[in-house]
């Protein structure tokens, strides 16, 4: 039955596709491009080569192991929220991106050189700082982080959760740098320094986001709906990286500065392909199936989202400030040692309400980025909106994983600061051109000498009068 099922969702997946690049908005760039190649490798590719396999990694560290009908409910789960999703995102981004001119793109890069640059400068000694005090918190396995008892929450007990994803906000700032240079090398330059302290950290999903938002930018600004053979380069180059990162969480990198005292993980050679964690979405939905409700007795009624509101403030303001949401009807850990768990989005949708909560989840999610791609590339459509797009939608590569509102709203102030001051200041810019001083004194430095002298003449008769 679980291997009809494996086969019936490939064929689900499939036909979904072809339907999806029949549609006249289909493009690499809408996100219902980004939730299918999620679905297709997380669900349907994975689950093949698992069941090949018979992956148990997961199985054994969780100290679980699920039944047929755990296994089921989670394909099953899986498409739903992939059918929902797609349909709802193509009901609301319903038309393809509107067409800039190239010469458009001159022009916005030019009024916006001097405050991307500022802000770049401005904010970068700042993210740099971040980015090294993670690689000294790797580097010593974490020594200010503890793990919570009662929900196995990571809990920084030193630091300031806001300095430390400071650090994200390098990836914008090489999306930018990149956007302005034109995709020539200097742009690149500040890349590449970038993927260098961010790979040290060990942490990999703000250098998948950036790759992504180079390829989508590129993609956009060319008019071209699909793949481009940069893009392509771009983006198997990242995988390259991203496989590296998963085998030794960036100690590679950080002996090269230093000495680097971080957890040993399992190699790579000791699990079978894809077995690793960083793909295990499929095992860790089958476990919130396995305890939710049978063993809890009860849904999450989509309680977890409460934490967006007490996120924010520094655990050194308040000292009582709760582990996780402040309202929890269960936890996860009283059932198995679900350790690095990232829900996805079927599985917290799951989680809070069964099938109809995949279904509110999963609608969800398509209205957030439908809106955002109907906003700035179907209303819009200029430079600035595609720039912006770019950064929302390549947020999707860990949103979809974690699956939370609360991953959006966390990573949102660091993957958006940086533009969103060099907005500030191009609007400053330019409210401070149109003044009557600065309108007058470009009209003065426009004059020919003698109309500089006739204007000067009048104003001395008025003054005389």
């Amino acid at each position: 039955m679980y291997d009809f099922l494996l086969l019936a969702s490939l064929f689900v997946f499939i036909g979904t596709g072809i339907a999806y690049l029949r549609h006249p908005a289909a493009s690499l760039a809408h996100p219902a491009s980004f939730y299918l190649a999620f679905h297709g490798f997380i669900f349907v590719f994975r689950p093949l080569v698992a069941r090949w396999y018979d992956f148990d990694f997961v199985y054994r560290l969780y100290e679980f192991q699920p039944s047929l009908d755990n296994k089921i409910t989670v394909i099953l789960g899986a498409n739903l929220a992939m059918l929902v999703f797609v349909l709802a995102s193509l009901a609301i981004g319903s038309k393809p991106a509107l067409h800039t001119p190239q010469d458009r793109f001159a022009e916005i890069r030019l009024r916006m050189l001097w405050p991307m640059l500022t802000a770049v400068g401005l904010i970068t000694p700042l993210a740099l700082f971040a980015q090294f005090a993670n690689w000294s918190r790797r580097a010593n396995d974490f020594e200010a982080m503890v793990r919570d008892a009662s929900t196995g929450n990571l809990v920084n007990i030193q630091g300031n959760g806001w300095f430390t994803d400071a650090a994200l906000m390098m990836a914008p700032m090489a999306v930018m740098m990149v956007w302005l240079s034109r995709y020539r090398w200097w742009g690149w330059l500040y890349f590449a320094g970038f993927a260098f302290a961010q790979a040290g950290t060990g942490s990999r999903h703000a250098l998948i986001f950036a790759v992504a938002a180079v390829a989508i930018c590129w993609l956009l600004e060319k008019g071209r709906k699909w793949f481009d053979w940069r893009a392509v380069v771009l983006g198997l180059a990242a995988l390259l990286a991203f496989n590296q990162l998963v085998i030794d969480r960036g100690g590679a990198v950080r002996t090269l500065v230093d000495d680097d005292l971080g957890a040993s993980y399992i190699a790579e050679g000791e699990l079978d392909p894809l077995e690793h964690m960083d793909f295990a979405n499929l095992e860790y939905f089958e476990y919130i199936v396995y305890a939710v409700p049978e063993k809890t007795g009860t849904w999450d009624y989509f309680a977890h989202t409460l934490q967006i509101f007490t996120e924010p403030i520094p655990r050194a303001l308040w000292s009582e400030k709760p582990v996780g949401s402040p309202i929890q009807h269960f936890s996860l850990w009283d059932y198995g040692q679900p350790i690095g768990m990232t829900a996805s989005l079927p599985g917290i949708g799951w989680m809070s309400l069964g099938y109809p909560g995949i279904v509110i989840q999963a609608l969800v999610f398509a209205a957030i980025f439908g809106l955002a791609y109907k906003f700035l590339l179907t209303m819009r459509g200029g430079p600035v909106a595609r720039l912006a797009y770019t950064l929302v939608i390549s947020m999707t590569v860990l949103g979809f994983r974690d699956g939370t509102l609360l991953t959006l709203v966390r990573t949102a102030p660091f993957y958006f600061g940086p533009f969103l001051l060099a907005l500030a200041f191009a609007r400053f810019a330019r409210v401070r051109a149109e003044t009557p001083h600065a309108l007058e004194a470009e009209q003065r430095r426009a004059m020919t000498p003698a109309e500089r002298r006739r204007a000067l003449a009048e104003r001395g008769s008025h003054a005389a009068r």
